[in-house]
């Protein structure tokens, strides 16, 4: 089956869309990289130059120092804290962006009065402040942060938190997400998963290059 009908046989019935954060609706993987290198550099300059971050995407950024070997309670809490602070002022200094075709897709699924999430493993007050930078927090019933989960991506615990407060049934929903991780916990969590924007999953069945892809192929299916 053409991927064109695949995303059209997917998008069918779905009246809720769950959207990971980083890497899906905003770019904001290379501020992330830098806030944490900075961090690295200043507080564990032995750790900096083995750093990949492309190997903890998804993950929150306390798991990623974890994953790092950071262990001390109070070093761990300081760095996390310290590269949350730089990627902010990223966010405030303009350098985070949404990706083409983002608000015109949240914009035509919620004027077609689907509902909208965002599941993320980023903390609250870090989502909260981008989104509203760039002007799209007011599409969202509400955000799920690695705040409010034990365990955040690959675990299902997240997207789990999303469907069971808002009472969403998996089958209705859709979840969006840009790395493997991301969609390893939504479909822990029994939901359809569409990946985006990552050309390194270009092989998955359930694929689309971009948000402005997504929404050529949304717009598509209005007109059928």
């Amino acid at each position: 089956m053409p991927k064109t009908s695949r995303h059209h046989a997917l998008l069918q019935g779905v009246t809720c869309f769950l959207f990971d954060l980083d890497g899906t609706l905003i770019d904001s993987s290379p501020c992330h990289e830098r806030a944490f290198l900075k961090t690295l550099e200043s507080d564990q300059p032995h750790l900096a130059g083995s750093f990949i971050y492309e190997e903890h995407k998804g993950k929150s950024t306390r798991e990623t120092f974890e994953a790092l070997g950071v262990n001390d309670v109070s070093l761990l809490k300081l760095m996390t804290e310290n590269k949350q602070r730089l990627y902010r002022q990223m966010v405030e200094d303009g350098e985070v962006v949404a990706f083409p075709g983002a608000e015109e897709l949240l914009s035509a699924l919620r004027s077609g009065g689907h509902r909208l999430w965002v599941v993320t493993a980023a903390s609250r007050h870090s989502a909260e402040s981008a989104l509203s930078k760039l002007g799209l927090i007011s599409y969202f019933e509400a955000l799920i942060t690695g705040d409010e989960a034990s365990k955040t991506k690959p675990a299902p615990d997240l997207y789990l938190k999303c469907l069971t407060d808002h009472s969403i049934q998996p089958r209705t929903a859709l979840a969006l997400e840009d790395a493997l991780t991301g969609i390893q916990s939504a479909q822990a969590a029994g939901l359809n998963v569409l990946a985006v924007n990552n050309t390194e999953l270009s092989h998955l069945p359930e694929f689309v290059g971009s948000l402005k892809d997504l929404h050529e192929a949304w717009l598509r299916l209005q007109h059928a």
